[in-house]
């Protein structure tokens, strides 16, 4: 018996620990392979100094049997957490509240599957369940959803700290109603299973509102933002428009009072060597979106003031893709912005919006030497940044995780433009 609770304890302590690692993180400069055994010290001591129960099935949910050992079980892992993770306080307690509703999932989960599948053995519920709630761990691990998680925690996101405090408070509530009593779980499965629907539900209801929320705001932003560069760029067009009526104007006259064709020739030429609408112009009003292009005109103007030339080329459709507008804007100010700061006074950057087979291609070359494979992995890393100061190396992250998230890809290389060496970052974004 005594083998068996330590066994039960060192698998709710592992759990435990590795909610928290995969929410918080790892802890600089400490032995994380401690933190499990921490962990299952609580556990044990919440089953053997506070459990009133003396069955094995009485803990087969948690290591508690009641609510004062649950809430010492919460403070114990709040307390561990805050001394092993030296984080925020904010950040520590809902990174908390958020590890305990990933445990409470995991486990009454993991029991309401034997007990869908008619097992009733008590094995399946005593250790089945904790090793397959472990299984699951990994699976959330490996498909990126726990890092996920964990950077919207790290930026204090409030909808889904709300979310995780919803879970968790819920999943207690369904222990408390029961007693903790597994069979009484299993008894009322529709109402367990049920309730952990509606929660799935409603969480998926509130994260989908939140990101149309958060794109609505951005694209109103973005709006504000660059539609007065939008104005500039058809008021500069129109001006110039202005001129070329005047020189067009200025021509009929010239053919007119010529007395023959040599004249008329010379004169024709003479008044049309400063006619033309400016390159960028033209393919900056070839854009399909306006906040794109006022974004882009924008670029042009700010590197002008460096002495650094933009040379832009559109050749395909930025809207009804995959990314969004917002996000679209979001990935071509980050990689112009980048190429700017990094060439010197006298450089030209090129900016090119392509249709391929795969959709729309859009890079941005800049001089720079040659780079290895591994030095351009290393720059869409979290934090990676050329400056000393903090607050930077979140940009072409930021890239990555946009375009990765709606189906895209990374395309980077090194090229050579009238023997200058460049760099070449950019986007593949699907249909």
């Amino acid at each position: 018996m005594t083998i068996s609770i330590l066994v039960q304890s060192g698998l709710d302590g592992l759990l435990l620990s590795l909610s928290g690692l995969g929410l918080l993180g790892r802890s600089r400069g400490k032995l994380d392979g401690l933190l499990p055994l921490l962990f299952a010290g609580v556990c044990l001591f919440s089953r053997l100094g506070l459990g009133d129960n003396d069955g094995e099935m009485a803990y087969a949910v948690l290591p508690v049997d009641h609510i004062v050992a649950l809430l010492f079980l919460f403070l114990g892992v709040l307390l561990l957490n805050s001394l092993w993770f030296q984080k925020g306080e904010g950040h520590t307690f809902f990174g908390t509240v958020a590890a305990f509703a990933l445990y409470l999932l995991l486990r009454e989960l993991c029991l309401l599957l034997p007990a869908l599948c008619g097992l009733t053995e008590p094995v399946w519920y005593l250790y089945g369940g904790r090793v397959l709630s472990l299984c699951l761990w990994l699976a959330l691990w490996t498909t990126g959803a726990l890092g996920w998680l964990r950077e919207k925690l790290a930026d204090g996101d409030i909808v889904i700290c709300m979310v995780c405090g919803n879970t968790a408070l819920l999943l207690l509530l369904l222990l408390l109603l029961f007693h903790f009593d597994l069979s009484a779980m299993v008894r009322w499965l529709p109402v367990t299973v049920g309730a952990v629907g509606l929660l799935a539900v409603g969480d998926g209801i509130a994260m989908l509102l939140r990101r149309h929320r958060l794109q609505d705001r951005r694209k109103a932003a973005m709006l504000e933002q660059y539609l007065p560069l939008v104005e500039e760029l058809i008021e500069q067009v129109r001006a110039r428009q202005h001129d070329f009526n005047n020189q067009m104007m200025a021509v009929a006259a010239a053919v007119s009072t010529a007395r023959d064709l040599e004249e008329a020739q010379a004169a024709v030429t003479a008044l049309l060597a400063h006619v033309r609408l400016d390159g960028a112009d033209k393919e900056l009003l070839k854009c399909d979106s306006k906040v794109i292009g006022g974004l882009l005109f924008g670029k042009v103007k700010q590197a002008a003031c460096k002495r650094v030339r933009v040379e832009v080329a559109i050749a395909g459709a930025f809207l009804r893709r995959s990314l969004p507008e917002a996000d679209w804007a979001e990935v071509i100010a980050i990689l112009l912005d980048n190429a700017i700061e990094a060439a010197s006074p006298g450089d030209v950057v090129y900016a090119r919006a392509s249709e391929e087979a795969g959709g729309l291609r859009f890079s941005v070359w800049n001089p720079h030497g040659a780079l290895s494979n591994m030095e351009f992995v290393q720059m869409f890393r979290r934090g990676w940044s050329t400056k000393g100061e903090g607050g930077h190396g979140y940009g072409l992250y930021n890239v990555r995780q946009i375009v990765e998230r709606h189906g895209g890809k990374i395309l980077t290389g090194n090229d050579q433009v009238n023997g200058v060496p460049y760099i070449t970052i950019g986007v593949l974004v699907p249909e």
